[in-house]
């Protein structure tokens, strides 16, 4: 039996020091992204310059959308419009449903999706339970 634990990428770094090389070299097409304490700080609407970097040269490699459990919709709109992302606000992970949605959107086969969030309890249950790969980074 297969964990909902498990986690495919425990990189103990900050979602700026993950390497894309390397994320492309495990066959990752698309990237689901947490925002709070993933891309921003949980206390601030702030978006760090090393992860608004790191965001602009993502695109040039991945399809990215964010999906938060965040329930204001006007917090994550408006991250979600400066990083110009599409996105799923209180999307209640690790329940499956908004996660597959956006999934299905993306279009993308699961095998070369991967999620990107700083709690295993949420994040990386949801990855397992959607069959999508799973990267645990530092929190902000």
């Amino acid at each position: 039996m297969r964990s909902i634990l498990k986690v495919n990428w425990d990189s103990n770094l900050p979602i700026y020091a993950i390497s894309q090389s390397e994320l492309k070299r495990k066959g990752i097409h698309s990237l689901l992204l947490d925002v709070d304490g993933t891309l921003v700080n949980r206390k601030s609407h702030i978006i760090p310059k090393a992860v608004k970097i790191w965001i602009r040269e993502s695109k040039k490699n991945f399809s990215l959308y964010l999906i938060s459990n965040n329930p204001s919709k006007k917090r994550i709109e408006k991250i979600a419009k400066e990083l110009n992302l599409k996105y799923k606000y209180n999307a209640s992970k690790p329940k499956r449903k908004v996660t597959l949605s956006a999934i299905k959107e993306i279009g993308s086969d699961s095998k070369n999706i991967a999620i990107i969030g700083d709690r295993i309890f949420t994040d990386i249950i949801v990855g397992n339970r959607c069959n999508i790969k799973t990267i645990l980074v530092k929190r902000l």
